[in-house]
């Protein structure tokens, strides 16, 4: 049983400093004798499925941004179904609330949703069928894994950078997988040298025991 958090993060296209990024789009801002107000810089943001207690990525989804999160959700689940792997949960932010989001997850993947409702107070009815259920049955301790998710962005620009150096879109996505890939290289290998730890430790213990009873 798979137990999902989903969730984004971006990634800057460019290698150069935020200073000197901003400098380039102040002066194209000028051109004309017109300055923005509000600078907007586009980025690639990746969108992530991943196992809370593994903290593995078992799926991803890019595309520019800025751009609205909701509609990421279903899109990066269906990656999950090839697996044929029951899911099990699914949990997300507020960024994600949609009931269209809580039915996917419901009756495409057969999961409980934890996604918080953008609630506006007394007065204000909310709609959909899961997402008031979830006014009355949601799960704090549940909905903290999603923490893990955040640990994985963590880790992978921590380890690669927070940008791409690929230019065209195409390749930025194929960057962006194999920066996946590593993160779940690595992962792999904690969690075998974890398990080989505990592996020799629990015979050493036995060892000993048998020694002390023996004597």
């Amino acid at each position: 049983m798979l137990h999902l958090a989903v969730d984004s993060t971006g990634f800057s296209s460019t290698s150069a400093s935020t200073y000197y990024t901003r400098v380039l789009e102040d002066r194209e801002s000028k051109i004309g004798g017109h300055r923005r107000s509000v600078l907007t810089r586009r980025y690639v943001k990746q969108t992530v499925a991943v196992e809370t207690r593994k903290q593995l990525i078992v799926a991803v989804k890019f595309r520019r941004g800025p751009s609205n999160d909701s509609p990421d959700f279903p899109r990066v689940l269906e990656k999950v179904l090839p697996a044929g792997l029951p899911v099990r949960l699914v949990i997300a932010d507020k960024g994600y609330d949609a009931e269209s989001n809580h039915e996917y997850a419901h009756e495409v993947l057969g999961a409980r949703t934890m996604i918080p409702v953008r609630y506006r107070g007394p007065g204000i009815r909310v709609g959909g069928r899961y997402r008031r259920r979830h006014l009355r049955d949601f799960d704090e301790d549940a909905y903290h894994e999603r923490a893990k998710v955040e640990t994985v962005f963590s880790v992978e620009k921590r380890k690669m950078g927070p940008h791409v150096l690929a230019r065209v879109p195409s390749q930025q996505h194929k960057e962006l997988i194999f920066r996946a890939f590593s993160y779940n290289s690595g992962r792999m290998e904690s969690i075998f040298l974890h398990f080989i730890e505990d592996f020799y430790r629990a015979i050493s213990q036995e060892t000993a025991y048998s020694s002390n009873c023996n004597s």
